[in-house]
């Protein structure tokens, strides 16, 4: 267990340094080249163009606007994932509305309870097997998927519900052993995976 966990801290603080430089260079460089494109883009479309040429203008500089927006909303998601203080809910909540950008399909996240955190390291592990097990179920054709996060006095429970096929649960029921919890899965109609998370172990 000492081992593993070294491991986990090791790959943790890795992944940290690559996302504070990932955050760094978004931020410095690609944020700054996108807001001159849009100032000269502006300038641009008040120039005298006939209407085929301002409305092509337009079009790119609407473009660039949104991806300056998504831009924005990416680094605020890497320096959440860099805090301390991360939270589980609502990064796991954002995940869920970039998913149904895409997606047709409902997905639900349902909170109860009073949310308190587990510790950067467990919330950080824990918001990565669901957000690999969530990228399965979306290529396994899953539907109706409920996320729901339940805290107790004890403990953060994590009950995830789909309808269909069965996925692989020995990588996650290692994963939660290791950060010191438990996980169990219902193999019926209505697939039902829960991880339980003790506060103080």
């Amino acid at each position: 267990m000492n081992y593993h966990h070294e491991v986990l801290e090791s790959q943790i603080e890795v992944q940290k340094q690559a996302f504070e430089r990932i955050g760094s260079e978004l931020y410095d460089n690609v944020g700054q080249m996108l807001s001159v494109a849009k100032i000269y883009l502006c300038t641009l479309e008040e120039s005298a163009l006939n209407e085929e040429q301002q409305n092509y203008v337009k079009q790119i500089n609407e473009i660039v606007g949104k991806t300056i927006v998504d831009l924005r909303t990416l680094i605020r998601n890497l320096e959440a994932y860099l805090a301390n203080n991360f939270d589980f809910g609502n990064s796991l909540g954002a995940e869920l509305q970039r998913i149904r950008k895409t997606h047709k399909d409902v997905f639900e996240l349902i909170i109860t309870g009073t949310p308190r955190s587990l510790g950067y390291e467990k919330e950080i592990v824990l918001f990565r097997m669901v957000q690999e097990l969530i990228n399965t179920l979306l290529t396994s054709v899953a539907s109706n998927l409920r996320t729901t996060l339940h805290y107790t006095g004890e403990q953060l429970m994590i009950l995830i519900q789909y309808e269909g096929i069965r996925i692989n649960v020995n990588t996650i029921q290692q994963r939660t052993e290791l950060i010191g919890g438990r996980s169990s899965f219902l193999n019926t109609k209505k697939k039902e995976l829960k991880i339980e998370i003790p506060f103080i172990l």
